[in-house]
């Protein structure tokens, strides 16, 4: 974590985003996150806005459709999501989002989702960004997949 410190000095904001793409998910996708959220606090970084993955935090669901081909990245995202909520003081926001897709985004979505669905990178990038204006997000934990709600409306009712 200390050679986080002084990279991250004087943000506002983090959003950790990064992923191994399953080559090195202890180091990246999870004590990546955490050294990132340390560093955050010790700076004084307040807001953090982590990319999961949907039902990280519900090993009960991993074995339903293609969670079944992600358990291993879940347990990473299971852990980091964990950690960020537990043994942090962050204002966090933890979006889960469920599969990725190369598709034109819709500029619609879902939220609190307890159904599998697919979201556009570009959707689930375009929630990122909203969700910044939004502190009715903060110390919230958000599933979302494709839907029926613009990106604003749905952040909204979080």
């Amino acid at each position: 974590q200390e050679e986080l410190i002084e990279p991250l000095k004087g943000m506002d904001v983090i959003y950790f985003v990064a992923g191994s793409k399953g080559k090195d998910l202890l180091q990246s996708d999870l004590f990546g996150a955490v050294k990132v959220m340390q560093a955050a606090e010790s700076n004084g970084t307040k807001r953090f806005i982590h990319l999961s993955s949907i039902f990280a935090l519900e090993p009960n669901r991993w074995d339903e459709s293609f969670l079944k081909n992600l358990e291993d990245y879940n347990i990473a995202k299971f852990f980091s999501d964990h950690w960020l909520v537990h043994n942090t003081n962050l204002d966090y926001t933890i979006l889960q989002p469920g599969a990725l897709t190369e598709d034109l985004g819709t500029g619609k979505i879902d939220v609190n989702v307890t159904d599998l669905g697919s979201n556009s990178i570009e959707d689930v990038v375009d929630v990122l960004v909203t969700i910044l204006d939004y502190p009715n997000t903060i110390k919230k934990v958000i599933k979302m997949h494709e839907g029926t709600f613009p990106i604003k409306e749905a952040i909204k009712t979080i």
